[in-house]
């Protein structure tokens, strides 16, 4: 497991000058090599092999610093991810292709002078312009947002480069024995960095770094480790400049403290808030507690990463409280469709921020983490215990999730057994024959075809008793009080009535 440790450096003048440089001086190697890398990939490695050309090009620039293999190893995974973006990209428009065509295809079969018609027109119209002209685009060092405010005149060119080159870092390895290192943490809390001079009592600098009572465990930690990745890092704050250095080391994972013995806790993620459900070890629910996300989408990255990491702080802080492991959904995210950009930014937190943090602060506290199949846990929740414990969509699923991470089976309630076996005949799900869930997918199929669109248990019940009048007449056998717990007017009044009388008389 890799953990990061942040300490805080106090340089003095003529070392700030030299962190200045050093700072320059890598960026520019960073952006020269990334262009490289990015314009002439194909062309070098057809002809020459694009790492040995590029690497002695920036050997030159730096003066033949080792600092030219992180650069590399930093270019290559961008240019990586914006090839898997680029592809995901296309993959999206291709489907937003077919789902346009065929819904254009639905309405012209049902008419073909339909307003709706132009719309569509044009919006596949413009999908197909910008499928045509996607391609892979150099990225801009330092945000667009940075680099827009640097063009309005918002900031001034030194701000503009302090921002944009704010960070340097050396990847730690061992090679042959020998630990290979431009950063190194001393044993007397100083952080020795290698500067780009060769004059002889220039190329390294000595800093004194702050370690406190908490740091303490974390800096004896880094001395003893064979490598680690150090990262120094510049903001600035309340109008001064700051240093610090991030130290990313390789440690064993702890042994899980807080298992599933008395139960589990079940997560049920949302993209502006998440539900736990504390479950025994028979798989009842005992409590449940909300954690919101408020407006996420309104700050900036480094603001919402921090956001974030205190609300997974409060999710793993809930599961030591109850002394339980926490069970989470197996979530894949391939978005086939978009809605508005704030909630497909907050999907896109969702995805690549708060999963991750979750998952390394369980291990690093102890707290057991368990992955499940995510499908079908909302309908569970919505047709079996929406009347037993009469909460939300999301709250009833979180505790099907954690029923299921303690390996409960849900059986389907006779009831709806009854009329699955009146109609099944007749509906034909998307499941193969035999899966665990079918008998679940076929009720909602069912459920949904007679017109529920909600969750609320009043219109399940009142469904559930219609289509069991409309079978009992096909065949002629109208048992008696068909409509116990319903008004005059059809409206349910006495829920347990009702619910009682469906279950005394299926056929079972």
């Amino acid at each position: 497991m890799i953990y990061t440790a942040k300490f805080r450096i106090y340089p003095d003048k003529l070392q700030e000058r030299k962190l200045h440089e050093i700072f320059t001086i890598y960026n520019r190697v960073k952006r020269i090599g990334y262009n490289l890398l990015f314009h002439g990939e194909d062309y070098m490695t057809a002809r020459f092999g694009e790492v040995q050309i590029i690497q002695q090009c920036l050997m030159s620039l730096c003066h033949n610093n080792p600092y030219v293999n992180t650069i590399l190893i930093d270019n290559k995974q961008k240019l990586e991810a914006q090839k898997t973006w680029l592809e995901k990209r296309r993959d999206y428009m291709t489907k937003q292709l077919k789902t346009i065509t065929k819904k254009i295809n639905t309405i012209k079969e049902q008419d073909t002078h339909d307003r709706r018609l132009k719309g569509l027109y044009a919006c596949k119209s413009s999908i197909m312009a910008k499928l045509h002209n996607l391609h892979l685009a150099p990225v801009v060092f330092g945000t667009k947002k940075l680099f827009k405010d640097r063009i309005r005149g918002n900031i001034t060119r030194e701000e503009f480069r302090i921002r944009r080159d704010s960070s340097f870092r050396c990847v730690g390895v061992k090679a042959r024995g020998v630990k290979n290192w431009n950063i190194k943490i001393l044993s007397d809390k100083t952080v020795k960095l290698r500067t780009f001079s060769k004059q002889k009592g220039h190329k390294w600098l000595i800093i004194p770094l702050s370690v406190n009572s908490v740091q303490e465990k974390w800096y004896q930690e880094i001395l003893n480790v064979d490598k680690y990745t150090v990262t120094v890092k510049r903001k600035v704050f309340m109008g001064e400049i700051r240093y610090f250095v991030h130290v990313s080391y390789d440690i064993s994972e702890p042994k899980p403290t807080y298992g599933y013995e008395n139960g589990a806790i079940g997560l049920d993620f949302n993209y502006n808030f998440v539900v736990l459900t504390n479950v025994d070890m028979h798989g009842n629910l005992l409590s449940y507690h909300n954690i919101s996300f408020g407006n996420l989408h309104t700050y900036r990255k480094d603001k919402r990463t921090d956001y974030i990491s205190y609300k997974m702080d409060k999710v793993v802080n809930y599961c030591i409280n109850k002394g339980k492991g926490i069970v989470i959904e197996d979530l894949q995210f391939d978005q086939e469709f978009s809605y508005n950009t704030k909630r497909n930014r907050k999907l896109n937190n969702l995805k690549t921020t708060a999963l991750q943090l979750l998952g390394r602060k369980c291990k690093k506290r102890g707290v057991s983490i368990r992955k499940v199949f995510p499908g079908y846990t909302s309908l569970i929740g919505k047709y079996k215990y929406s009347r037993l414990h009469n909460l939300s969509t999301h709250h009833l699923a979180s505790y099907v999730i954690a029923r299921r991470g303690l390996g409960f089976k849900e059986a389907i309630p006779a009831v709806y057994d009854w009329v699955l076996s009146q109609v099944e005949d007749f509906i034909e799900p998307h499941l193969k024959k035999g899966g665990p869930y079918r008998s679940w997918a076929m009720i909602h199929d069912l459920f949904e075809y007679s017109g529920i669109t909600s969750f609320k248990t009043a219109e399940i019940l009142k469904k559930t008793i219609l289509m069991k009048q409309m079978l009992n007449s096909v065949t002629s056998a109208q048992p008696d009080n068909l409509k116990a717990g319903l008004s005059k007017n059809g409206k349910i009044d006495d829920f347990h009535k009702a619910w009682d009388f469906i279950n005394d008389s299926a056929v079972l």
